[in-house]
């Protein structure tokens, strides 16, 4: 309570969705979502090629999700990030004439977007309406 105003909490089966293993189906459609022609990741695997080799690769994606599950964190160096410089210009002779870009492995990215997509279904219950800049759209 603040000042007399309520805030919302979510239920608890809202709370068994956000810490359930993930499903599948939810996995796939997180993959699927990224696009393909992106650069290669940290790791050197772009999502065109994780879609092409999805049946080789689900298993041990499987598994490091599982994982995920049981121990709630990444092992060492899984968010692990690069920063390139991407020049603006021809010839950049100051730091302002580059653009900075983070690279991040691809199983990082995918566990970041499972559970953006799942709090983005369970945010909308919980924020006020009068906050309406976390609402999409």
């Amino acid at each position: 309570m603040l000042d007399g105003v309520r805030f919302q909490t979510i239920n608890q089966q809202q709370n068994e969705y956000l810490v359930e293993r993930f499903h599948e189906k939810e996995i796939r459609d997180a993959v699927w979502e990224f696009g393909s022609d992106k650069c290669p990741r940290l790791d050197g695997l772009n999502f065109k090629f994780i879609k092409e080799f999805w049946d080789v690769i689900k298993p041990d994606l499987f598994h490091f999700l599982d994982e995920f599950y049981v121990n709630g964190q990444f092992p060492k160096g899984t968010n692990a990030l690069f920063i390139a410089l991407i020049p603006k210009v021809q010839d950049p002779q100051n730091l302002n004439q580059y653009r900075p870009i983070s690279l991040i492995g691809s199983i990082y990215k995918i566990v970041a977007k499972l559970l953006a997509r799942r709090l983005k279904k369970t945010l909308l219950g919980i924020i006020d309406e009068r906050q309406s800049a976390f609402f999409e759209g």
